[in-house]
């Protein structure tokens, strides 16, 4: 297949890698990092699989003038929007948006006559120059779907072969992304907030730290159910209701905490993407504004106590 892809920060790349690696025609349109992917290629540093992969996809400052079979676009969510109006003109069968997607409505609006799917890729890492620095598990997921419908079985099908006979890549839907984005932000901002008010080093995290993160992201959920949208994945709730789950869950982020694991996820990201998580911080709280319903007592804390970081300017350094 013909394949463009926009973005290669350490998630773009990677999927990058493993549509190379299924032997597609990949064309990647990189602008601040073109001179060093042209020259080297693109170099991963697979952190916890202690390698490092240099793939060669076609390199180009703006994507050529031809139909291409698919596009993603693997873009931080303030970053995405300023895109659309390149995107909107491309002769393609198939837009995968992936990443954190808080102004879906505007994407709608700008491809209202492209065939869309929305993605969320399970891995993360931060850039170093030109190589891409990658923590994932030993199977990566995208998981896609429509914003309010899963992906016809079509759609489906034409994503899957893209990565066709690709050992560790696994293509997963769900019913509705604009769901699975908003418990996403759930689970990912209190674990962010606490990162912030503990300076980026979650070894010094306490088990009064991940039981907030854990009790902020229930409340966040029970927000979200009170406001009709089903939980996504289905079932995600059940790590937050009490049980054998919930300590399974517990125990998970005190490993997180304490392992390179929780660095190369999350203290990583949101040291080197403080433009993302002042973006996300601002919508979802915009959201809830627009929403008022249930009280968020413990997310509000924990949000207070991030925000002389949160409003500090982009290029703030933990």
């Amino acid at each position: 297949m013909k394949i463009l892809v926009y973005g290669v920060g350490a998630i773009g790349s990677l999927l990058v890698h493993y549509l190379c690696k299924a032997g597609n025609d990949v064309t990647v349109a990189a602008r601040s990092t073109y001179s060093q992917l042209k020259q080297n290629g693109l170099e991963i540093r697979h952190y916890l699989q202690r390698k490092t992969t240099v793939d060669h996809p076609k390199i180009v400052r703006q994507a050529e003038d031809t139909h291409y079979d698919i596009v993603f676009s693997v873009m931080q969510g303030n970053q995405q929007i300023a895109l659309l109006p390149t995107l909107a003109v491309l002769d393609t069968n198939l837009i995968v948006l992936v990443g954190n997607n808080l102004e879906t409505d505007k994407c709608e609006e700008a491809l209202h006559d492209k065939r869309v799917l929305y993605g969320f890729q399970d891995s993360a890492g931060h850039r170093e120059g030109a190589l891409a620095v990658v923590g994932r598990l030993p199977e990566t997921v995208l998981t896609v779907g429509r914003l309010h419908s899963p992906a016809t079985a079509a759609e489906l099908r034409y994503v899957r072969k893209a990565f066709r006979n690709v050992k560790g890549y696994k293509i997963t839907a769900v019913d509705s992304m604009y769901a699975y984005y908003l418990y996403h932000i759930a689970e990912l901002m209190p674990y962010c907030y606490v990162c912030y008010r503990i300076k980026c080093n979650l070894k010094t995290a306490k088990k009064h730290d991940i039981q907030m993160i854990m009790q902020a992201t229930k409340e966040c959920f029970d927000y979200l159910k009170s406001q009709g949208i089903p939980v996504m994945p289905q079932g995600e709730d059940s790590y937050y209701n009490g049980g054998i789950q919930t300590s399974a869950m517990y125990l998970l982020y005190r490993i997180m905490a304490k392992t390179v694991l929780g660095r190369l996820m999350v203290s990583d990201h949101c040291q080197n993407g403080i433009a993302e998580m002042q973006y996300l911080d601002e919508k979802f709280n915009n959201y809830r504004k627009q929403h008022p319903k249930s009280a968020m007592p413990t997310w509000d804390k924990l949000r207070n106590d991030a925000l002389p970081v949160l409003r500090k300017k982009k290029d703030i350094e933990c």
